[in-house]
């Protein structure tokens, strides 16, 4: 049960629903408080196509107006009208998912970017669910059971009956702007990890006069601010303090196994680059690319904690990647040709930080 609070704009009370319900967050700093969640009509950032950090695009087939549905996974085909590139479909984890805190209570809030036409500005989100997992490439959503893998949602939009958000796009500047945050009670989350991985199911589209007739849509989570290190004098760099390294392969990994054996093939020419902030607090950006043998390294590094991204190489179907290890420890963690948080101490040395990939047939 909601009790009131003072009005700003326009809010929408919702204590018991016995029949399907149209949230109206139409009009400039429209907002809505139901038992499980909050929903706010905003206006975040200046217009431009990818100014917000998407985990899943969402596009129906019919541009001239029809439904439209998908969720966020690293697994491919996609099942949905979902944006196939791992930059706009990706997988996201609990720790990405910025905390607000709401009259006391602490919400996960997520921002959703709507492309509508001008002359036809209105669309619905019908129906969004959100479920937990430990691996980011789940699939295999069912519509009947509202089910994703055979897990249930621990956040549903309609758990308390039908209802459904109306946006209105004319109310911002233009796609990259955000539309609509949605905060979910954290109380959800209780128990998950920050790495645990978080999937959002959206339908969108589904009224008249609302239906989906342009652009994609786009769920994201907005960055936490950046600080900004202090500015202090160096400390005398002391010549053991760069003498690390950080090393793998790009190669056809037959077996599976993660570790190239001497059989299988290399893939040369592949671009990785090297992201980090060391112990002195300078941002570090290397790019190299891989030997014949499929080999990389990156030598001369400070102690700091280090990211390694692949770019895919073409006319080869992407395989897992894998966390190499320092001192014999697994150090680090792997996202889609993405391997991060890999904390390298003074003059140690990190191998088999491998990214494998398979032969087309």
């Amino acid at each position: 049960m909601i009790s009131p609070r003072p009005l700003s704009p326009t809010v929408e009370q919702l204590d018991e629903r016995l029949v399907p319900a149209v949230l109206d967050l139409t009009t400039r700093g429209a907002e809505v408080i139901a038992d499980g969640f909050i929903a706010r009509q905003v206006d975040t950032q200046p217009t431009g196509s990818g100014a917000i950090d998407s985990f899943v695009r969402i596009q129906g087939s019919a541009r001239g107006g029809g439904s439209e549905q998908g969720y966020n996974t690293t697994a491919r085909p996609l099942e949905f009208d979902e944006n196939k590139s791992p930059r706009f479909t990706r997988g996201l984890t609990v720790g990405e998912v910025p905390q607000v805190i709401v009259n006391g209570v602490a919400y996960r809030e997520f921002l959703l970017d709507i492309n509508q036409k001008g002359s036809d500005p209105y669309l619905s989100v019908d129906e969004v669910r959100v479920f937990l997992a430990g691996t980011s490439n789940l699939t295999g959503y069912d519509a009947a059971s509202h089910t994703l893998a055979g897990m249930n949602a621990v956040f549903d939009l309609d758990a308390n009956g039908d209802v459904s958000l109306l946006l209105n796009y004319r109310l911002n500047h233009g796609s990259g702007s955000g539309d609509m945050t949605l905060l979910i009670p954290d109380s959800a989350f209780a128990g998950a990890d920050p790495g645990t991985f978080v999937y959002l199911y959206s339908k969108m589209g589904e009224m008249a006069g609302a239906t989906a007739n342009s652009g994609f849509e786009e769920w994201a989570v907005r960055e936490a601010p950046r600080v900004q290190p202090p500015v202090v004098q160096p400390p005398v760099e002391q010549p053991a303090a760069n003498n690390g390294s950080l090393s793998g392969f790009v190669f056809v990994d037959a077996n599976r196994n993660g570790l190239k054996d001497a059989s299988e093939t290399g893939i040369g020419g592949v671009t990785i680059q090297l992201q980090s902030v060391d112990d002195l607090g300078n941002t570090v950006t290397l790019t190299t690319t891989t030997g014949i043998d499929g080999s990389y390294a990156f030598t001369g590094l400070r102690a700091g904690t280090y990211s390694i991204l692949e770019t895919q190489p073409e006319n080869f179907n992407d395989g897992p990647d894998f966390v190499g290890t320092i001192g014999g420890q697994t150090a680090g963690s792997l996202d889609n040709d993405r391997l991060f948080d890999i904390l390298l101490g003074p003059d140690q040395q990190g191998v088999n930080y491998n990214f494998t990939e398979q032969f087309k047939e």
